[in-house]
């Protein structure tokens, strides 16, 4: 019997409505938008891969949120544009950086990079920029060659920066006793972090397999989240990339002393609440102007509910997240150095040079001239500082870190060395200065970095080792080794990591000596508290020595 017309409709709509399960999701589903739990974004896909921009991750740290834990974002109606990343947070210029003044604080927004396709479970990698905690940008790294060569997710996060992120006070600490103050930048980190939990997998990412990583005051942060008690539960993974965690963390009294004559220099003066709404009522373009003295002003405050314990102090008592961690250093950390010291109105030549050492390292300054002389050279003082500095202050202290990692999850640490001395250059540094393989060098090696506007080009033999090493960077991410079969896990023995080189990739040996550690291990360690290369500031020479 034929069925009623007016019946058809109906039982049309009842039919596609059960087989609307059979329905590939891919057919219905726009891979362009996903649902966060604040609401649905849009990103960009290309067939590269997928990528959301600027997805916001805490409330605007702005007026009365200044200076207090991050909040939480609030949700938005309909589908929210993530196509384009947001600003960089409020930072001075960097003129050897190439980098311009912000005086944006709404900025705590996080950029998603996903491989091409579907799938699901995927490990999710989360990297936090570098910038002496004083300046960059998460929009400055695109992970999409990471993200494709790992088949992984990979999130980049902004964070409150100098003293917008770091400024410690008695005042401010009155009004969180359950954080105190000093470290909004490290809790911004977290609170990407838990956004990272409870959103990776709505991007493909597996929120049980979280890796954390970063590069310089990037990879300091990281050293801190492995202490930090809030940050517990948030990774399973760590790359601390060129950052000794014995430098990590300053202590409070110091950050606090550094905050009271932050606010004496912007004329916030009186009771500690006093002050306080003083420093809130200013602009951000006058806190960027206010002077600030000695090394590593900005920097996390360790003795605060945050970061209990320095981890240089938590990390060799084994009072730390034991998970695997990939670490290591460039060739050349202390070219940097020199740069600094000559753009700070110092040439370095034999008469600058002895007096150079002994502004950053008092007493030792003579022995450490005499150890590294400038005829070793090629009779370049510069060379010679960047040499001493750089073995000061990262190499032999990143042997160190790895060490104690080692020495609590044997077999799980993996120690690199980056040594391709022809790498692009991205700083803004003089003519004809060879930096080698500088601090930062391996940064463009593993992303595609936008952060100085220098123009990047790898030759075939870099490729390669471009190749190699996000393949290395991703199968870490991933829960494996590295390289296995080629690459050893770092032990307490003498230290081999991998020499990473283009063409020439294979452990290294004699880094001891090559770096002088012996010797150093008779000065005193580096410490938030010392000279820095990552934030080089030096005592003022006498009349006539710059020269």
């Amino acid at each position: 019997m034929a069925t009623p017309r007016r019946l058809l409709v109906p039982l049309l709509l009842t039919v596609v409505a059960l087989l609307g399960t059979a329905v590939p999701v891919a057919a219905r589903e726009d891979p362009a938008v996903v649902t966060t739990d604040l609401g649905a974004v849009r990103g960009v896909v290309t067939d590269g891969g997928r990528a959301f921009l600027g997805v916001p991750f805490a409330a605007p740290p702005v007026g009365a949120l200044r200076w207090r834990p991050p909040g939480p974002a609030a949700p938005w109606p309909g589908v929210r544009d993530a196509t384009r990343a947001a600003g960089p947070c409020a930072q001075p210029a960097r003129p050897l950086l190439g980098t311009s003044e912000s005086t944006n604080e709404d900025c705590l927004y996080l950029n998603v990079h996903t491989p091409p396709g579907g799938g699901t479970g995927r490990p999710v990698l989360v990297w936090f920029h570098g910038g002496s905690f004083v300046s960059g940008s998460a929009a400055h790294y695109d992970p999409s060659r990471l993200a494709r060569a790992g088949d992984m997710v990979v999130v980049t996060a902004n964070y409150r920066l100098g003293a917008f992120g770091y400024l410690a006070h008695p005042g401010l600490g009155a009004e969180a006793p359950d954080t105190g103050s000093g470290n909004y930048g490290l809790m911004d980190q977290q609170a990407a972090l838990r956004w990272v939990r409870d959103n990776a997998a709505a991007f493909g990412g597996d929120p049980g397999r979280v890796t954390i990583g970063g590069q310089s005051s990037g990879g300091l942060s990281v050293c801190d989240h492995l202490v930090s008690p809030l940050s517990r539960g948030l990774f399973a993974r760590a790359l601390v990339q060129s950052a000794p965690c014995r430098v990590a963390a300053r202590p409070l009294a110091r950050a606090e002393s550094t905050g009271t004559g932050f606010a004496t220099g912007a004329g916030c003066l009186g009771s500690a609440p006093a002050v306080v709404a003083c420093l809130r009522a200013k602009s951000a373009a006058d806190l960027l102007k206010v002077p600030v003295t000695g090394a590593a002003p900005w920097w996390p405050v360790s003795g605060t509910p945050v970061l209990p314990v320095p981890p240089g102090d938590a990390i060799p008592a084994g009072n730390y997240a034991t998970v695997p961690v990939l670490t290591g250093n460039t060739l050349d950390e202390g070219t940097i150095g020199s740069v600094m010291v000559e753009s700070s109105g110092v040439s370095l030549n034999a008469v600058t040079y002895p007096l150079v050492l002994t502004a950053l390292f008092g007493t030792d300054g003579p022995r450490i001239a005499a150890r590294y002389p400038a005829s070793r050279y090629g009779g370049d003082h510069r060379l010679a500082f960047a040499a001493a500095f750089g073995d000061y202050l990262v190499a032999c202290p990143a042997r160190e870190t790895a060490q104690w990692f080692a020495a609590m999850t044997p077999g799980r640490v993996f120690g690199y060395e980056f040594a391709d001395r022809n790498a692009p250059v991205l700083y803004a540094s003089p003519p004809g200065f060879p930096l080698g393989a500088y601090h930062g060098s391996e940064i463009p090696y593993l992303f595609d970095y936008r952060g100085t506007g220098a123009e990047v080009h790898l030759d075939p033999a870099q490729t390669r080792l471009a190749e190699a090493m996000t393949a290395a960077w991703a199968r870490f991410a991933g829960g494996a080794d590295p390289a296995p079969g080629t690459w050893p896990p770092v032990t307490t023995g003498p230290y081999r990591p991998l020499s990473l080189a283009p063409d020439a990739i294979a452990p290294r040996t004699g880094f001891e000596a090559g770096h002088q550690c012996d010797f150093w291990a008779t000065v005193p360690p580096p410490t938030s508290q010392g000279p820095t290369a990552i934030d080089l500031t030096l005592p003022p020479l006498r009349t006539g020595d710059r020269r």
